[in-house]
């Protein structure tokens, strides 16, 4: 029954090692390997319970070796191979906190462990902001909790944000957990929903579209703000992906003078989408064969036949020293969205005086850790005046 114990024992923990070691030693192959994007795409998941699996296998196995039982030999292989896997882990793990702590945020492994960061949550109410081709275009409220918020009676800075999936998909409650704790953290929270394109496809583009539905939107909660307790000179716009374009985009216009509709105070722009023709061109998401069609289901076809339609989505058209402050979090190695983008526009922004923020996240790819991109925006917003709350 013992040798049946060590044996499963040694099977179950094998496992474990090699999981370890295929996590930490994948984040480090060339971004386009499949077993590089998957390890990239759920590493923050994975990463506190893996280490915690490969110590427990750790001290198994040395107790086995040290006890003198059957099985010494691959005992002693597992031992060697979980320090390994250990020590890969935990030199990722503290760099990971090296970066987001430079950058003024923090990363906690036992704040991993409880999963925070990826509870959905339901908006607190979602109104009607437009009518638009037949289609009622939505606003989901995410109300601040009162006992961590601003002082009764203050107003409350605002936090827009929105969402990423392409220009076609997703909707504005897709990321409602950052929504909720931001609204937790005393923001008064608006999370827009726009027209969509279709994809695949190019019969119904909305490069022409979506932007002025944002700016519908922004009016509307320019002008509705205080009733909700929020300060509508005080707003943080952010979004992801296709929506870190959006945001990019929205910002550069208005403050350009190109757009009417009320200029944020602040952007977060998360792997947004600046050089869409790369995306065009090398787009891969957890596959070996690049993903088609998805900037010219938003553009209405290939990119090069409307160069005046890219150049009007795309961030680097509005670059001028009157950019409100933008953060830009990117991952490494995005294999979506290509992370030079990013440097791109941080290298145009510098050149014309604006104040761009580019953090770049290791082992990261198209989606970066949500525990550290909440405490970095939190960290930068308080350079601000007015831009946190007063709790």
């Amino acid at each position: 029954m013992k040798k049946v114990l060590r044996v499963l024992l040694g099977i179950f923990f094998g496992l474990v090692v090699l999981l370890g070691l295929f996590f930490g030693l994948g984040v480090l192959g060339d971004r386009f390997w499949i077993t590089t994007q998957l390890c990239t795409v759920f590493f923050t998941l994975v990463l506190p319970f893996l280490l915690i699996a490969v110590m427990v296998a750790a001290v198994v196995s040395l107790l086995v070796v040290r006890k003198g039982h059957g099985g010494k030999g691959f005992f002693r292989v597992m031992l060697a191979a979980s320090v390994v896997a250990f020590a890969v882990l935990g030199v990722e793990a503290a760099h990971f906190k090296m970066v987001a702590r430079d950058a003024g945020g923090s990363y906690s492994l036992l704040e991993s462990l409880t999963f925070k960061d990826v509870q959905m949550s339901e908006p607190d109410e979602q109104v009607v902001y437009a009518n638009r081709d037949g289609q009622d275009l939505t606003i989901s409220i995410y109300k601040p909790d009162q006992t961590e918020s601003a002082t009764d009676g203050e107003l409350r800075p605002v936090y827009v944000y929105m969402h990423g999936g392409g220009w076609s998909s997703n909707d504005a409650d897709t990321n409602s957990n950052m929504h909720r704790q931001m609204a937790d953290a005393g923001y008064v929270g608006f999370s827009i929903n726009y027209r969509l394109c279709t994809y695949p496809g190019t019969s119904n583009p909305t490069w022409d579209k979506a932007i002025y539905d944002c700016a519908d939107a922004m009016n509307w909660i320019h002008d509705h703000a205080r009733e909700y307790g929020g300060d509508p000179d005080h707003i943080i716009l952010a979004g992801e992906s296709a929506g870190g374009n959006l945001v990019l985009h929205y910002a550069g216009m208005t403050s350009a003078g190109q757009l009417d509709a009320p200029e944020p105070q602040a952007v977060l722009a998360m792997y947004p989408v600046v050089d869409l023709q790369w995306t065009a061109d090398n787009a891969h998401y957890m596959t070996t064969e690049k993903i088609p069609g998805i900037c010219e289901s938003y553009i209405g076809g290939e990119l090069g036949e409307y160069p005046d339609r890219v150049k009007f989505v795309s961030p680097l058209t509005y670059m001028g020293a009157d950019l409100p402050p933008v953060l830009i979090l990117h991952g490494e190695k995005d294999t979506l969205v290509d992370v030079h983008g990013s440097e791109e526009y941080k290298r145009q922004a510098d050149e014309c005086g604006a104040n761009v923020t580019l953090v770049e996240l290791p082992y990261s790819n198209h989606g970066t850790d949500q525990q550290i991109n909440r405490t970095v925006l939190l960290n930068w917003l308080a350079q601000f005046p007015g831009m946190v709350p007063e709790v």
